[in-house]
Formats: structure tokens, sequence, C-alpha cells
């Protein structure tokens, strides 16, 4: 039956030992010389007797039907789409969606998680990596029984479990009560006023936990729905790339792993500017009445986007995404044929037992175990594998805070933040392409591979230094200024309690007032001692009689004692006593950048491309220095390794290193701390490039490390020396 389906001496089977044959060979050609890249394997089998299990499936699985459908639905107009680049097309679309919601919608959101939940950047930090701690739980039982299974179908199932994810993390909305717009109520808008009022409550509260971040429940329900979107990603990311990689070939195989790559690189690109556009619509614009609302837009720090809408959307995206993608058959028609023509490029000294049929249903947990020891042994892939290790942790840290880093070193909004962090998702996108495009058109193999990914490493170290370009920082009166506007001393921390706001009672509400003559920001209209609110039409709100910025260039037109009264609304022009007296804005004094933001953008663009340049070098090292039959259980192996001591790491490291820059902390009537709201802009952006620098130096070394080690097999030596 096999010799009559395969003809012209491509396979003969004699006994039970399958050998690999050829067409005739042409006259005056050697026998061991490259024909359109692809090598004679006639003399392979005899050095690299692990192809034997692979081919053995091939012909056991010959008369399997490959068709594309659900069991015995299968029409023919249904097969055009059973092709590698459809196949391309369905992951990339379902990549794009992981990485949408993952890599965009969560970072988006993170600062106003932060002020809407009250945590901290180390909660949202935990929160990001356990998103790579469900992974890490899942995905060596996911590439064991992945593999031996049908790996389309599990891809699929994931991608159904990841939307669940996405709802789970958009249910605090609905079960929250609505952003408490009147924070400032009817009777005091904040200004300087002598009323004093009590919590009660706090007392009982310290003697519970209800204070604990630990015991925050929307910081519990956050967890979870991280936790299912780790588990539905994981057969997406680790039986994917070997789904796609077994069928096509070998030279094609850099270009598709490269385009799923852009594909999921680009994912965030959207979810970034959708992410950003949302934030600019009020979270509880389906319950309550936007007139109702004080805050006019995004601009003002009290305001709260949208910010459960983007896990909405991808939770619905996921569920049709996943129903194309279980509809493949376990390989493609032409993956076969593929195989026949692969050149080996094992490590010569990785060990190839011909009895471990890793692809068979009979494999128990120890072999599984001597597997992982036998890859594990391979100097090249363990050190590959630490290249990538550092990068995650560099990778997820800025991921996770991007926005928030640009936000506070550029001194702009969440949304402008989300927009900006656009340049770096096009970086991405771009180095994925040309490294792609590179191996592929230099016909790269082992050696030039990790030549070209110590290049880029080296380029990226130099230009990540962009971090430390960056815009003239915020000042703000009582936590880094004085009242007296003088910078404190080492070691003093500036109080908010000033002898111009001593009488006003102020609470901890978060309501910044910006006096533009001087361009300082205050904490609040209380605190800057303001006793009056007006709403100017196409102004906005204005503070007036503000007794802390008075100063004896500007004297006072009113000293009395503090007081409330109501808001008003009139026409600046139309009085010039309010207009002469001190007054301010709501929200933040905005800073010129100037040619800083572009340099800063630039350099680190750049920074970027030859960091993601490098992945598919990497993803295609990962793959070829190991047997065929291990390059799931590899991936396993490789994702472990990347989530334990890169991902899960990166995140909290990121998460606390920025919350050790913090200046000023929100705490809640009851003196709980809360989330951060005045970071330390040029500390930060040491502290980020010092953590970043030191793991471009360690990729580095692991990269020399590498190349020391590789050792090509005689195939890949002769690969080597005739192309």
């Amino acid at each position: 039956m096999i010799d009559e389906k395969l003809q012209n001496g491509e396979i003969i089977s004699d006994n039970s030992t399958p050998t690999i044959n050829y067409q005739q060979q042409q006259p005056g050609t050697s026998s061991n010389s490259f024909q359109d890249g692809n090598i004679n394997h006639s003399n392979q089998l005899k050095t690299t007797p692990s192809f034997k299990s692979v081919y053995d499936e091939d012909i056991d699985d010959i008369e399997i039907p490959l068709r594309c459908g659900v069991g015995s639905c299968t029409p023919d107009w249904l097969q055009k789409l059973h092709t590698a680049k459809w196949l391309l097309l369905f992951l990339g679309i379902c990549a794009f969606n992981q990485s949408f919601v993952i890599n965009a919608i969560f970072p988006v959101d993170l600062s106003t998680l932060e002020k809407r939940f009250h945590m901290t950047s180390t909660q949202t930090g935990i929160i990001s990596s356990w998103y790579d701690l469900a992974v890490l739980v899942v995905v060596f039982p996911v590439c064991h029984w992945g593999n031996i299974g049908h790996k389309g179908r599990w891809i699929g199932i994931g991608s159904l479990i990841m939307g669940f994810g996405s709802f789970i993390s958009a249910m605090p909305h609905f079960i929250s009560s609505p952003w408490p717009i009147d924070n400032l109520n009817s009777s005091d808008y904040g200004q300087c006023t002598n009323r004093i009022e009590l919590n009660e409550h706090c007392e009982s509260r310290r003697r519970g936990l209800l204070d604990a971040w630990y015991m925050n429940p929307y910081f519990l329900i956050f967890l979870l729905g991280q936790t299912f979107h780790g588990f539905g990603a994981t057969p997406l990311f680790s039986l994917g790339t070997a789904y796609l990689d077994e069928n096509v070939s070998q030279k094609s195989s850099p270009v598709y792993l490269a385009i799923h790559s852009m594909l999921t690189s680009i994912g965030p690109i959207f979810g970034l500017f959708i992410g950003g556009r949302l934030l600019q619509v009020y979270e509880d614009f389906d319950r309550v009445d936007l007139s109702t609302v004080p805050m006019k837009n995004s601009r003002d720090p009290r305001w709260v986007g949208a910010w459960w809408v983007g896990f909405l959307c991808c939770a619905i995206a996921s569920g049709f995404i996943s129903i194309p993608i279980m509809l493949f058959a376990r390989e493609l028609p032409e993956a076969k044929k593929h195989r026949l023509k692969d050149v080996n490029q094992v490590h010569a000294n990785s060990q190839m037992d011909t009895n471990d049929h890793l692809l068979k249903e009979k494999k128990n947990f120890s072999q599984l175990m001597k597997g992982c020891l036998n890859i594990l042994r391979n100097p090249t892939f363990v050190a590959v594998m630490a290249i990538g290790n550092f990068e995650a942790i560099i990778l997820n840290g800025f991921s996770a805070f991007m926005p928030k880093i640009l936000e506070t070193i550029l001194s702009t909004t969440p949304t402008i933040g989300s927009y900006l962090s656009s340049v770096v998702i096009f970086a991405a996108a771009g180095g994925v392409m040309i490294g792609g495009m590179v191996v592929r058109q230099m016909n790269l193999q082992v050696g030039g591979m990790l030549k070209m990914i110590l290049i880029c490493h080296l380029v990226a170290l130099v230009l990540i230094t962009c971090l430390l370009v960056q815009c003239p920082s915020r000042e703000f009166v009582g936590i880094t200024l004085g009242y007296d506007r003088q910078k404190p001393k080492p070691g003093v921390t500036p109080s908010l309690i000033a002898q111009c706001n001593s009488q006003c009672h102020c609470t901890n509400k978060w309501n910044p007032v910006c006096d533009k003559s001087t361009g300082l920001t205050y904490f609040s209209a209380c605190y800057a001692g303001c006793e009056y609110k007006e709403e100017i039409h196409s102004v906005g709100t204005v503070w007036r009689n503000c007794h802390c910025i008075a100063d004896i260039n500007r004297p006072l037109i009113s000293t009395t004692t503090p007081r409330n009264i109501s808001t008003t609304s009139f026409n600046l022009t139309e009085n010039p006593f309010l207009d002469s007296s001190p007054s301010m804005s709501s929200g933040f004094c905005t800073k010129d950048c100037g040619w800083s933001l572009y340099l800063f953008l630039v350099l680190l663009f750049f920074s970027v491309v030859a960091s993601f340049a490098a992945g598919i070098p990497n993803q295609q090292i990962m793959l070829r220095v190991i047997p065929f039959h291990q390059r799931t259980l590899g991936i396993a192996v490789n994702w472990t390794f990347h989530r334990l001591l890169g991902f899960i790491p990166g995140g909290i490291l990121f998460g606390f290193m920025i919350d050790t820059t913090c200046q000023k902390w929100q705490h809640s009537d009851c003196g709980t701390r809360q989330s951060c709201l005045v970071h330390d802009q040029y500390r930060l952006a040491w502290t980020i490039m010092a953590v970043a620098v030191v793991c471009k130096l360690m990729a580095v070394l692991a990269t020399i490390i590498g190349y020391v080690t590789y050792r090509p097999n005689d195939l890949d030596r002769q690969n080597i020396f005739f192309n």
C-alpha cells in the first residue's frame, strides 16, 4: 500500500526498517552536493538515526486523510483553506488578539487600574507576572499532551480559555460601584474650609484586614483573569510555533515565523491606540449621566477612562478565532515532503536515542524527564535560552509599564503615553521582519545567526541610554519643593502643610491644580489655600483667592477667614476683580519637551528594532540545535525557564523598582497606602536604564558562550562549506 502511494523511489519500506532514497542522481554530480539548498539525505540516516522514528510515524500515518473540517464534514471547498498560508493567517490573528490584551490593553490601563482600585505598581507588577506564572504551571502538560494530540484543537481551546480570562478581567467594572465623581461634594469643592470631618470607621478597619493589599478583591479578580489568560495562551506559543514550523519547509520557516511574530507585534500597536482612545471615554458611560460628571476630559487627574471595554472586545474575538483553528488537520498535506528535504543542524554532541519514540503516546514521565535532561546538556541551546531569559526580563518589564514609564519620563497623560508606546511596537514589528529576512536572504546557519544576535544586542545596548534623555520634570509644591519654592535638603521630605493652608483642614484627596504663572503644581486647591471655585466657559475650572501663591509682586485681594462658598459660573472678562486675584487651573502644569522628545523616540525606536531583530535567529537556533522529535519539548523547556527566570521576575522587578522612586503616595482616609501619585522622574530613568543595561550585558555574554560552545555536525559543516 505504501509503495503504491509513494513512487519514484522517495520512500522504500524494507521490512520494518525504513530508509530514504532520492530520485536517480544526475551524471556528474556529487552524492554530497547541494541542489536548491537541499542535500542528499541518503547518508543522513546513518549519522542521525533519530530521523528513523520520525519517518516511521510518517509511514504509519500515511493513510490518514489530511482534510480540513470536523469529523466527516470535510467539504472540498474548505480544503482550499487547508494550506500553510491560511494556517499562518489564523494563528497570526490569534497571536494578534493575545498580544492585544496582554501587551497593550493591560499596560495602557495600568495607571488607571492603580488609581481606580487603589493598587501599587508592585501589585500591578504581580498581576502582570501572574500571567507568566500560569504559563509556567501548564506549559509541560500542554506540550506533552498537545504534541501527541491535535495541536490545532489545543490552540483553539486555549483561545476560548483566554477569552474567558478577558471576560473575568472586565468583571470589576460590573461588580463595583461607579467611580465616585462626587469626591468633592456639593458643600465642599476642595477649597480651603474650616470644617473638620472625622472618619469613625478607621479604627475598626485597622483592627481587621480590610486594608491589606492581598485582601483587595479586585486585585484577586485580576489575578484570576491573568491565570486564565496564561492557561489559554500557552498552546498558542508552545504548540503553535512547532505546528507552523513542521508544516513548512526549513527555508521558508524563518519567514513564516517572522510574519507570525510580526502579527504578534502589531497587536499591541492597535491595542495601544484603541486603549488610549477608550481611556478618553468616561468609565461609567454605561451607568451614569455624563452631564453630571465634573471632569470634562482625560486631562483631569481624577479622570478614569473606560478601561474595561478592551477586555470585553478581546473576550469576543477569542471565541470567534478559535473556530477556524480547530478545523485544521493534525498536519498539512505537504508537511512530509518538507521534512524529507530539511537540513540537519543538530548540535554534534546531542544524544539521539533511536529508542526514544517521543511522539508516541506510550511516552511516560521518566522518558519526558530524560528528554529534558538531554536538551539541557546541549550548551548552545542553554546559551540561547539564557539570552531569551535576560531579554524576557526587559520585555515583560517594559511591556507592562511602558505607558507608565513614558508618562513619567516625558510628563504626559496616560492617553498620550499609550500613543507614544505605539512607536515601540512599530519598531518591534519592523525588527522581527528584518531579522527574519536577513536569516533567509543570507541563508544563515547557527554560527552566523549567533553572530547576528551578538551584533544586535551590542547596538541595542548603546541605544538604550535614550532613557537618560528626558523632558523637564514637573515640580510639586509640598512634594518636590517647599512652599518657599526651594529644593529640600537631602534626606528632608517637604510637608504639604504650611502657614498659608494651616487653617484649611485639607483632606488627602488628590486634585492637582496648576499655577501657570510659575509652572508649579499643588496637591490640591485646598493645599494651595484657594477659597473660590469658578467654572469659566471654554476654559474649565479656575480656583480663586489662593493664599499660598500670593507674594509681594501680587498682593492678595482678599484676606478673609477661609470659608465655604458655592461655585459660580460667568465670563472671566466680565469680572476684573476675580481676574486679578491669585488663581489656579485644575490639572497638572505642562512642560515644553522640545527636541528631547524626538531624540528620545528616535533612539528608543532603533534600540527596539535591534533587540527584536535578534528574536527570529534566536528562535531558529533553538529549533535547529535539538533533534526534530524534541522540538516541542525544547519549546516547553525554553518557555519554562523564560517564565521562571525572565517574565515572572521581570514584571515584579520593574514594578518594585518603579515603586522605589515614588515621592508621594495616595493614602486612604484611614492612612492605608494606595497608589503612587508622584514619581521621581530622574531616579526612575536611571533605575530602569540600569536594569536594562545589566540584562543586555548578560545577553551579550550568553551569546559569546553559545558561539564558542557550538559544534556543528558533519552535515552542517558540509552545508556551511557548500553555501
